[in-house]
C-alpha cells in the first residue's frame, strides 16, 4: 500500500473514532420503571437505582445495561421525593421534599440508618466521590431551586461546608463527574456541566426531554427523561470536547 493510502487510511480511522465520541453520545436507552415519575438514578458498581418520586416513594434497583429489573420496595417516609447518590459501601440518599430531609439508606432493603435536614428541598442528590460506585464518598451535594443553588454537606450531620448559585434554574436530580469534578444536571431540555463552585463549563441536548434523573459511572452519565419515560446512557469520557453530530469536527464545546 503506498505511503499516501497508509495516511489516508489511519486519518479515516481517526475521524470514524472521533465521530464515535462525542460528549452526550446516545449509547444505549431503555424504559424507565417509574415512567414519568422518576426522580432521581444513582449509580452502583453493579446497578442502577431507580426513585420512583410520587407519594409512595418506590426504589428500583436495576441492571444499569439492560434495564432489567431485580427488585424494588417501598420507602418507609410519607411524602414527596426527589434526587437520588450512592456511596460505598452500599449506602442510598434520598431526599424528601415533604420535610427537606435526606436519608440514608441501606441500598438492597431502603432500611434506614440516618437522616439530617437540609434545610432547603433536595431536589438533587450526588456524592462527592473520588472513584467508580461511589467510592471514596467524603461530602453529599444537594441542589435546590428556589434559590437556585448547589450545596455541600457533610455526610454525617450534613452540615453545610459550602454553597454557591448556579447559572440554571432546575428542579431536576444530579450527579458527579468525578473524573473531571463537574457536577451534571439538567434544567429544560439540556444537561449542563458546573464546576463544585457553581460555574458552568459546558452542555450538550438531553437525549428527550425533561433530563430529571441523573447518574455517572465509568465515563458514562445515565439520564432518565420524563418526556419519554426512557434512561440514556451517553458518552461522558475525561477531558472531554463535545462535537455536533451532524458536523463532525466543529468543536461545540472544549472543556480542559
Amino acid at each position: 500500500m503506498e505511503k499516501t493510502a497508509i495516511v489516508a487510511a489511519a486519518l479515516a480511522l481517526t475521524f470514524a473514532i472521533c465521530a464515535e465520541a462525542y460528549l452526550g453520545q446516545v449509547q444505549a436507552s431503555f424504559r424507565s420503571p417509574a415512567g414519568t415519575d422518576t426522580r432521581g438514578l444513582a449509580r452502583a458498581a453493579d446497578y442502577l437505582y431507580v426513585l420512583d418520586g410520587n407519594d409512595r416513594g418506590i426504589v428500583y434497583r436495576l441492571h444499569p445495561i439492560s434495564g432489567s429489573v431485580y427488585n424494588w420496595y417501598v420507602l418507609s417516609w410519607p411524602g414527596a421525593n426527589s434526587g437520588l447518590a450512592f456511596s460505598a459501601p452500599s449506602y442510598l440518599w434520598v431526599g424528601c421534599l415533604s420535610n427537606d430531609v435526606v436519608y440514608r439508606t441501606a441500598a438492597f432493603t431502603g432500611s434506614i440508618h440516618s437522616a439530617w435536614n437540609a434545610a432547603h428541598d433536595p431536589y438533587g442528590c450526588a456524592p462527592r466521590c473520588a472513584g467508580d460506585g461511589g467510592s471514596g464518598t467524603t461530602h453529599l451535594f444537594t441542589t435546590d431551586d428556589d434559590p437556585d443553588y448547589l450545596f455541600t454537606h457533610r455526610l454525617g450531620d450534613g452540615s453545610v461546608v459550602n454553597s454557591f448559585p448556579l447559572g440554571t434554574a432546575s428542579n431536576y436530580d444530579c450527579a458527579f463527574d468525578w473524573r473531571n469534578n463537574l457536577l451534571w444536571r439538567g434544567s429544560g431540555n439540556y444537561v449542563y456541566a458546573h464546576t463544585p463552585a457553581g460555574s458552568i463549563v459546558a452542555s450538550f441536548p438531553s437525549p428527550a426531554g425533561s433530563p430529571r434523573g441523573l447518574a455517572y459511572n465509568n465515563a458514562r452519565l445515565w439520564i432518565a427523561c420524563t418526556a419519554d419515560s426512557h434512561i440514556y446512557r451517553v458518552h461522558c469520557p475525561k477531558d472531554f470536547f463535545a462535537v455536533e453530530p451532524a458536523s463532525v469536527g466543529r468543536v461545540k464545546a472544549l472543556f480542559r
